[in-house]
């Protein structure tokens, strides 16, 4: 038979040869074959080598089958957790930029979730049901804070009892403002107390606006933190001047040393002419004798005559003392000596009695007789006023004690239209600006300020007269039409019209942990500050934007407090520029340039408004320049009625770019537009 061939043997099957020989096995052989059938095919299946591979794998297959199962339920819950982290982030970014306040409304959670749901929708990769957790991030509530838990089925794995993976993702969003110091400079001239649509149909105030607007700022941009990124704010109010008298050391102001002068537009008394009195005591003996006699002389026809005197007499005088009081009146004092001798007669009437003419007289004698008496002489001073351009000590002044006004007389108080001038003056903190070049007309180069144009250098400091800043002194102010005729310049009906105005003081950088908190070396929290602004003047950019670079530079006046930043980074700077006009420059305005039509400091004093205001937009230019030169940004927004038109070009021009000038027309869209700086001047970022 062949070894291929199957044959029974004793009614049995034969088995190939296992043996590899070829051969048939015999009876024998054939019995040992039945005692090894006999032990059992597990036992035959561990002695045989060619099943032992059968045996690994099936060994094999359960954790086979678990590795490859875990490995695709996890890979499934990684793509889940990735498109959940996802999530997390969208609406952490929406929800941090839906804020306008210092911590998250209900709003802003909506809002927060419904970029989460969009991302990651409920049973997404069959994920249980959960309600995702937004909210401030607890102290650091400018913080946006998300997370979620939940839990998917596995696939392969639940035949090894495990049924769900657990899925849990957090993160937050912050402005990463770095070190930022930002210089909000706000007009507020009188235009601003105007009425402007509020975007709910509505109306307010142009500084209401303004003013709600500024503290959404604050809530969109935070308070930073002096060690990861320190957020400082400063003010600069501005009219036709600006109040930073008192932010500035006594020594940069002319009268920070004693008995120091500014000239001004005023008057001062002088003594036209006097009225002199003068009064006697009673004469006193000194020496001398005097003898009395008396008779009637008679006549037959007629009344006798009288005998002439024969006195003679000398005095001599000797003043003693000579005063004058304050209103000028001089008071001399002295002695008169008279020495008299010779006889006075005295007589009576002419009567007729026993027919004759009768005549009574008595008569006095001197014999060298000295006397004296006192006398008193009182020249009173007629006073009068001579307007001009006088220097008066400025030292009291800038104290802020109220000081006697130099340009007011009790019982002489009013100027020559009959306006009663204020009998002292009290220093508000407003300043004249330093000297200027009056050659710059509105077509000079605006690409570098000249050397002598000290007003318009934003980091020189003040060394002398021409370098500092002198003291703003409506009190003594007047304009005049000849040397004899005045008229007063602090009257209300020229405050109330803005020719004649001091703004809100200005405030320098500092930080503020909230809009409640009352930083150090600051009166008043950011809301009050911001609640105080008073709107009153004229509008002039230059000026406002030349004193918010001063206070913002890191190399000028402010330079040991603007440099560097406690946590050593750089520091970004920027200023928010805000108005609701354009320049207006007017010849009879008193302001930062003292008054324009006879100080003539920025141009000649016959220059027309028109000519100012052109002057004027160029040294803007100048400074705008002269700004971003030093790595400031300049944001510009304009407010106004939408029939008004957009702010004039000069403005639009000092902003940095295009993209940084803006026009609001509502009160709700000028709140946006502070927000959207914010936002950009922060840089919404994933801080986890």
């Amino acid at each position: 038979m062949h070894s291929n061939d199957c044959a029974r043997i004793g009614g049995k099957a034969a088995l190939p040869d296992v043996g590899g020989n070829g051969r048939d096995m015999g009876d024998g052989e054939q019995m040992g074959k039945q005692n090894e059938h006999g032990m059992g095919f597990l036992t035959r299946l561990a002695r045989n080598q060619a099943g032992n591979t059968m045996a690994m794998v099936a060994a094999a297959i359960i954790p086979l089958a678990a590795l490859i199962g875990g490995g695709l339920d996890m890979s499934r819950a990684y793509m889940a957790r990735a498109r959940m982290q996802q999530a997390c982030d969208a609406a952490a970014l929406a929800g941090r930029r839906a804020m306008t306040t210092s911590s998250m409304t209900s709003a802003n959670i909506t809002e927060a979730r419904k970029f989460f749901d969009f991302n990651f929708p409920q049973g997404t990769f069959g994920t249980a049901n959960f309600t995702p957790t937004i909210r401030s991030k607890p102290g650091e509530t400018t913080t946006v804070q998300v997370s979620a838990q939940t839990t998917m089925p596995t696939t392969v794995m639940q035949i090894f009892k495990y049924m769900t993976l657990p899925l849990e993702v957090t993160c937050e969003s912050r402005f990463d403002i770095g070190n930022t110091d930002i210089m909000l400079v706000l007009d507020t001239t009188g235009s601003m107390a105007y009425a402007i649509d509020d975007g709910a149909g509505g109306t307010t105030t142009r500084l209401a606006a303004l003013k709600q607007a500024v503290k959404d700022f604050y809530d969109t941009l935070g308070a930073g933190s002096d060690s990861t990124g320190r957020i400082r704010y400063g003010f600069m109010p501005y009219s036709s001047t600006v109040n930073v008298g008192y932010q500035l050391p006594a020594s940069f102001l002319v009268g920070g040393t004693s008995g120091e002068q500014w000239d001004y537009q005023t008057r001062e008394r002088y003594i036209a002419s006097y009225a002199s009195s003068t009064s006697y005591g009673s004469w006193s003996k000194i020496s001398g004798s005097t003898s009395s006699d008396s008779g009637q002389d008679t006549n037959r026809y007629s009344c006798p005559s009288v005998q002439s005197d024969t006195t003679s007499s000398s005095s001599t005088t000797s003043n003693t003392s000579s005063t004058t009081d304050s209103d000028g009146v001089i008071t001399t004092t002295g002695t008169e000596t008279r020495t008299t001798t010779g006889t006075d007669y005295s007589y009576g009437s002419c009567y007729y009695s026993s027919s004759r003419y009768r005549r009574d007289w008595t008569s006095t004698t001197y014999s060298n007789y000295v006397e004296r008496r006192t006398y008193t002489v009182t020249q009173t001073p007629q006073w009068a006023w001579r307007y001009g351009k006088y220097p008066l000590d400025v030292s009291g002044y800038i104290t802020g004690n109220a000081v006697p006004n130099p340009a007011y007389v009790a019982g002489a108080a009013t100027d020559s239209y009959g306006n009663t001038v204020s009998s002292t003056s009290t220093w508000a903190g407003c300043i004249e600006e330093r000297d200027t070049d009056s050659s710059i007309t509105a077509s000079s180069s605006t690409s570098a300020i000249p050397t002598n144009a000290f007003d318009l250098q934003i980091d020189t400091l003040p060394t002398n007269t021409q370098t500092k800043w002198r003291p703003h002194w409506p009190d003594v102010e007047f304009s005049r039409s000849n040397t004899s005729t005045g008229a007063w310049l602090n009257t209300s009906s020229r405050i109330s019209g803005g020719w004649m105005a001091c703004p809100s003081q200005a405030r320098t950088l500092s930080s503020y942990s909230s809009r409640s908190a009352i930083p150090t070396g600051q009166s008043s929290s950011f809301d009050s500050y911001v609640n105080g602004l008073a709107a009153v003047g004229g509008t002039y950019h230059d000026i406002g934007m030349l004193w918010g670079a001063r206070f913002l530079s890191p190399t000028g006046i402010f330079a040991s407090d603007n440099s560097t930043a406690p946590n050593g980074f750089n520091i970004s700077r920027h200023i928010v520029f805000m108005t609701d006009g354009d320049m207006s420059a007017y010849d009879q305005v008193y302001g930062a340039y003292g008054y324009q039509q006879l100080d003539a400091r920025v141009a000649s004093g016959s220059t027309d408004n028109a000519g100012l205001t052109a002057i004027h937009n160029t040294r803007l230019q100048m400074l705008c320049n002269s700004i971003k030169s030093k790595g400031i940004t300049i944001w510009v927004i304009g407010f106004r009625n939408q029939a008004e038109g957009d702010i004039q070009t000069p403005l639009q021009n000092c902003a940095t770019s295009s993209n940084h000038w803006t026009m609001a027309y509502t009160s709700a869209s000028l709140s946006q537009k502070f927000k959207d700086i914010a936002k950009n001047i922060g840089g919404l970022r994933l801080s986890q």
